[in-house]
């Protein structure tokens, strides 16, 4: 492989890499992870890892209290939904969170990761170097794994959210409605996207080690 086709190689790695990292932040920063059908009037409206929206809403289970409207976007932690908090944020949504925050870490380690072995081949084609020492080996190796590890933290993100918001629990908890007006939305698809190309830059990640053994980089 020629030099210049080693360079492409890395730098499309690079890409890969920033690009897996801007879909998954988007993804937990934005609230658009489930969205209600804009052809059926609703009061729920749409769903992320951290924020609700709803369009007067009343919560069944609050009728004893004196019913409470809820209308507009806020955080599940928030107090305005501290009375409803049970029912608004299931276990399984929290694991969604744990795992796109592990997702998030393991990302930007691998970023850093990434980085230092382009410093590092850089380094070596500038100075014709050809030495190989233990510790950039470790980091060579570990690199690809934790892209990978990312990526499948981020399919079982992906894979939680889908499975379990059109179920009963969730019709209960949210929608007052059928589940079948709601529908995934770019939040979810930017983690899909995060997912898939996470996996992809551990792929060209472990292409580079390949080339590192057969001493072409």
């Amino acid at each position: 492989m020629g030099c210049c086709s080693k360079t492409v190689l890395v730098l499309f790695t690079v890409v890969l890499v920033v690009v897996a990292i801007l879909c998954h932040i988007i993804a937990l920063v934005t609230h658009y992870w489930l969205n209600s059908s804009s052809d059926v009037q609703t009061n729920f409206l749409n769903l992320g890892l951290w924020r609700a929206c709803f369009d007067d809403y009343i919560h069944p289970h609050e009728s004893d209290r004196g019913p409470k409207v809820y209308d507009g976007c806020h955080g599940l932690y928030s107090d305005y939904y501290r009375t409803i908090r049970d029912w608004l944020i299931p276990s399984w949504l929290v694991a969604c969170r744990i795992c796109a925050i592990i997702s998030l870490i393991l990302q930007l380690i691998g970023l850093l990761l990434v980085i230092f072995i382009l410093l590092w081949i850089l380094c070596k084609w500038i100075m014709c170097d050809p030495e190989e020492e233990g510790c950039g080996r470790v980091i060579l190796y570990a690199t690809p794994i934790i892209w990978i590890l990312a990526g499948m933290f981020l399919m079982i993100t992906c894979m939680i959210f889908a499975d379990n918001a059109f179920r009963l629990q969730c019709k209960d908890f949210w929608l007052g409605g059928d589940p079948n007006t709601n529908h995934l939305s770019y939040s979810w698809g930017f983690e899909v996207a995060a997912c898939v190309i996470s996996f992809l830059s551990g792929i060209f990640l472990i292409w580079v080690v390949v080339l590192k053994g057969r001493s072409e980089i």
